[in-house]
């Protein structure tokens, strides 16, 4: 139930924060912070380095881009330096993604000492090889045409959302370079950007702009805008009052911290080991309390009974320590409780209290039965 209502406040606290980001910014997780990309745009780099060609020429973003092809006198040498760099990205994607199937400890000891290694190397190459296909072929075509995110990303987008912006007062002032339209991974005209586009808010349009203009000595046409934010003439930004920028920000943000608020109570109440006490089926006076540790350190542990008499319960230990990760199993039993307690129902409870790490403490009442003979 800890786990359950731990893991229920972050995913609201994500879907909330992640709301209250989009509200401001747009699209900027595609832009600013998808894996895929990045590697994407990584890839674009190496054609832009290796093959001279600005643009992305290969795999299935040739069937809806027009980038510039790839002449056919490229050298081996060329293609051998694109190859090998690629293979070697997707081997280390390959490395790291592994490490959400199996703990990085684990991998690391496979790798010292040759255990496994097989079924290892099954998971790392499959990955890599995934992403070397995806490299070569998918890349930018799966942002554009497949990826749902951005669809969840567009309902938070309104005119007061951020945007790149073309400042049409100066539009004579474009030379027509189309500079911004080929550095534009998903292939949209900057000068004619909506507020609902496919644009990601990668900025790659903006800093080719602000290149180009420098060294024409002139301000860049293009720059992120907000309507609700307004300018002066010293280049100070403002809030406009009423801003639609603004109060979104304030309520997704309000309810973000409600999730929020749970999360950090849920860390602070949060108790590092679980007790279960429990009857042996069939035997009226013998008990057993299973320790579970949740912790990735061994822990020592102290147990307490409290309703009996004294002498009446027997414990093999009352003092035990409990692995990482791990369970220990303790039984005890009542003993002389004709001649002691006589019969009836007799309440009792058992205490746990941690004596090392987080100070704990936790309790469960029982009942012992002895029937008339």
């Amino acid at each position: 139930m800890e786990r359950l209502f731990s893991c229920s406040a972050v995913l609201a606290f994500l879907i909330s924060g992640a709301a209250t980001v989009y509200s401001v910014l747009g699209m900027v997780y595609c832009g600013w912070a998808c894996v895929q990309n990045t590697l994407s745009e990584f890839v674009d780099f190496l054609v832009k380095k290796i093959f001279k060609r600005h643009k992305h020429a290969i795999g299935l973003d040739t069937l809806t881009s027009r980038p510039q092809k790839l002449p056919s006198n490229i050298g081996v040498r060329e293609w051998a330096v694109f190859i090998g760099l690629v293979t070697l990205i997707s081997i280390g994607t390959g490395v790291v993604f592994a490490g959400y199937f199996i703990p990085p400890s684990q991998i690391w000891q496979d790798f010292t000492t040759g255990k496994n290694l097989r079924q290892l190397m099954w998971v790392m190459g499959g990955i890599s090889a995934v992403m070397l296909l995806n490299l070569f072929l998918i890349r930018h075509y799966w942002c554009n045409w497949v990826c749902p995110y951005p669809l969840w990303q567009h309902f938070f987008k309104s005119e007061g959302t951020m945007k790149v912006a073309f400042e049409d007062s100066r539009r004579s002032e474009c030379t027509g370079c189309n500079l911004c339209v080929q550095s534009c991974i998903v292939d949209i005209d900057p000068r004619d950007t909506k507020n609902y586009t496919r644009c990601i808010n990668c900025g790659e349009c903006v800093v080719t702009c602000e290149d180009y203009s420098a060294k024409r000595g002139v301000p860049s046409l293009l720059t992120f805008h907000f309507n609700g934010i307004r300018i002066d003439e010293s280049g100070k930004r403002h809030i406009n009052k009423l801003s639609p920028v603004l109060t979104r920000f304030v309520m997704a943000g309000s309810f973000s911290l409600i999730p929020l608020s749970l999360f950090i109570y849920g860390i602070v109440t949060y108790m590092p080991f679980h007790m279960t006490l429990s009857q042996i089926p069939g035997q009226l006076n013998q008990y057993s309390i299973r320790l579970t540790n949740k912790t990735p350190y061994p822990h020592l542990y102290r147990i307490r009974e409290s309703g009996l008499p004294v002498r009446s319960a027997s414990w093999q230990s009352k003092t035990v320590s409990v692995p990482a990760g791990g369970q220990v199993v303790l039984p005890f039993e009542v003993e002389n409780g004709a001649r002691i307690l006589g019969t009836g129902v007799h309440p009792f409870s058992i205490s746990v209290r941690s004596l090392n790490g987080k100070p704990g403490r936790i309790s469960q009442d029982a009942t012992y039965f002895l029937p008339a003979s």
